[in-house]
């Protein structure tokens, strides 16, 4: 059976945004996160922290969107490149490289990157060594990270050679970095500051603003049901109306779950449909026998559907934590999508992460870039980050 639409609005085939300029990203208030937006071969996320991540997207040659650049063999694989700026006057871009395209086997971490021109040809002063990351890419080592901007805004892709040889095993395109970076530039109010990269200006670097206070959320745990023997009427009824392929995922509600939140509160976790890589749960809020709501989760963008809003992927539930986490996949090997953690603070469940990657470039998420992100102060009250 064909995957069905998920309720993240996230498709396995769905193309690329179109670019839009830099006012049609950042026309919103200054600590705003920002939804994902292309340009050219790169595409760039804030965070409501204001951290920005521009990567790029030059992978998804499967969909015609790239072709290796005058100076790379058609040959060699395509990696990622990846750039993350805190917000604030002292921040220092993290640069980050890998070679690695959806691949199991390992590769050298160590390695070196070079810029290469628009006549295909390595630029002056564009090597760079490379180190490895805990993460299982390569890094641009800090002190090479203002050089490396400084020759990239000229360049046209970055080569990959493992070790210390010469032979290239992959590269990105440049396409597009100079204009991901300035709208990050913008969005962080660098621009005319002493602190940016690209618009650079005699404005002092303390104009820039400070980064947001992270945003804390005290954790409350709650507990599953077990006792009960029989799933009430009202959420049979309410499934039978929402959940039209639930029998084939779920025969009988066998896979139905309750947790008590307390003060008279139950939250019903029903599973109503499922594609090839993805299973989808809604979720209800019963008051008292009689009153049974859809329990709507907040996201960073409005629901397309109503339906939507009550709706988790590949849903986790840890009641001694307190939270539900959600995967979304945007294709089955997970290189796309959204992932998001609700965390119950006794009154609603807050949405406390978001990480999101909406172009499939052979990223896992530990590299996808963060929308939103809140400190959670466990039932133990020790902070989690």
């Amino acid at each position: 059976m064909a995957d069905m639409p998920v309720p993240m609005n996230l498709s396995a085939t769905r193309p690329l945004l179109i670019s839009l300029t830099m006012l049609g990203l950042f026309s919103m208030p200054a600590n705003a996160q920002s939804p994902t937006k292309d340009y050219r071969d790169w595409s760039v996320t804030c965070s409501d922290l204001k951290t920005c991540t521009a990567v790029s997207i030059s992978g998804l040659n499967e969909m015609g969107l790239s072709k290796p650049p005058r100076g790379v063999s058609d040959k060699t694989e395509t990696g990622w490149l990846w750039i993350e700026i805190e917000a604030g006057p002292n921040a220092t871009p993290k640069i980050l490289y890998s070679g690695e395209y959806l691949s199991d086997a390992p590769i050298a971490k160590d390695g070196t990157l070079r810029i290469l021109g628009q006549n295909g040809r390595a630029l002056a002063n564009g090597a760079f060594v490379l180190t490895s990351h805990e993460l299982g890419a390569s890094q641009v080592q800090i002190a090479d990270v203002a050089r490396f901007i400084n020759v990239a805004r000229a360049g046209q892709s970055v080569v990959y050679s493992p070790g210390t040889g010469r032979a290239v095993q992959s590269f990105a395109s440049l396409s597009g970095f100079v204009a991901a970076l300035r709208a990050i530039e913008a969005h962080q109010g660098r621009t005319g500051t002493g602190g940016a990269w690209i618009d650079r200006g005699k404005q002092a670097r303390d104009r820039i603003p400070p980064a947001p206070k992270t945003p804390r959320v005290s954790a409350m745990a709650f507990s599953k049901i077990t006792s009960r023997t029989t799933v009430p009427k009202l959420v049979m009824d309410r499934r039978k109306a929402e959940c039209d392929d639930s029998d084939r995922l779920d025969y009988g509600g066998q896979g139905i779950e309750s947790f008590n939140l307390g003060k008279g509160r139950i939250l019903w976790a029903v599973p109503c449909g499922a594609g090839a890589y993805n299973m989808w749960s809604k979720f209800y809020l019963q008051t008292n026998s009689n009153r049974l709501d859809p329990y709507r989760f907040s996201s960073p963008d409005p629901a397309t559907d109503e339906q939507d809003a009550h709706s988790l992927v590949n849903v986790s539930v840890e009641p001694e934590t307190g939270q539900i986490s959600a995967f979304s996949k945007g294709r089955g090997v997970g290189d796309c999508g959204s992932a998001q953690t609700y965390t119950w603070d006794g009154t609603e469940f807050v949405l406390t992460s978001w990480i999101e990657m909406t172009a499939c470039s052979g990223l896992t998420p530990d590299f996808w870039p963060v929308r939103i992100k809140k400190e959670i102060i466990p039932p133990s009250g020790k902070a989690k980050r």
